[in-house]
């Protein structure tokens, strides 16, 4: 099922879930992470318009820039903004755009359903990392994938409009890291049914309103960090701790 994520992009589940996804990826490089894939990609970016969502989210944090540009994620979206939030960065984007930073060259492995979405990442000149787009079901594809077992780094990022997603992600994040993957799984906190997977993981909560964010009719979102090693979870930690301490005003020190 097609999903248009334009109306949203930016907004506070983003920046949460955009935020753990560019620190697992940074961290994940130093052991030779290779393998980018997502199950739900959606464009490149997206330009932001006036009322949007993304208000009450990436756009509140732009008074705490200057702290905050010790994550790369935030780093990555002021090099695409010189000036004024005029663009999003999707996941994928994020990623590639920290493989550069970080002089890694990745294989990117990305679907999705809409043939507009195709369109846009065709046109998307990446040089350093081999990027394929494949349009179809991205649940069905990855678990495909995952029977290579080399080690990559996966993103679920479904739009939950069917109320088999949960489902289908807690398959896909097990398959995965029983390959020996590192997974992450999004989602809403207030979801009726979020992704139990069968394997071990953590969950990584942020109730929007104690960051200074506004969510909507949303309290708050999570990304389930599922394989890897304890390492990977120890830096999530601090950097979450980290980047909620800019937001509420605990420090005004540099990390």
């Amino acid at each position: 099922m097609t999903y248009d994520h334009g109306p949203h992009a930016g907004n506070a589940g983003d920046v949460w879930k955009h935020l753990v996804l560019t620190e697992t990826a940074d961290h994940l490089f130093q052991d030779e992470m290779r393998i980018y894939v997502e199950s739900h990609v959606g464009f490149p970016e997206y330009r932001l318009s006036q009322g949007g969502e993304w208000e009450g989210g990436i756009g509140r944090c732009g008074s705490k820039l200057e702290s905050l540009s010790t994550f790369p994620y935030f780093q990555i979206l002021s090099e695409a903004n010189p000036k004024d939030l005029e663009f999003y960065l999707g996941s994928a984007r994020l990623v590639l755009e920290l493989a550069r930073l970080r002089g890694q060259k990745i294989r990117a492995e990305f679907w999705d359903q809409s043939p507009l979405v195709a369109r846009s990442w065709s046109r998307h000149d990446e040089k350093r990392c081999k990027v394929s787009l494949h349009q179809g079901d991205g649940f069905f594809g990855a678990m495909e994938l995952a029977e290579e077992r080399d080690f990559a780094l996966l993103l679920i990022d479904p739009p939950y409009i069917d109320e088999r997603d949960a489902r289908a992600a807690e398959d896909l994040l097990s398959a995965a890291v029983k390959a020996g993957w590192v997974a992450l799984c999004w989602y809403m906190t207030d979801q009726n049914e979020p992704p139990e997977p069968s394997v071990p993981f953590e969950t990584f909560y942020l109730r929007f309103k104690d960051a200074g964010l506004e969510g909507g009719r949303w309290e708050g979102a999570a990304v389930i960090v599922a394989g890897g090693d304890g390492s990977l979870i120890g830096w999530l930690e601090r950097r979450t701790k980290e980047f909620l301490a800019v937001l509420t005003g605990e420090t005004s020190q540099s990390f």
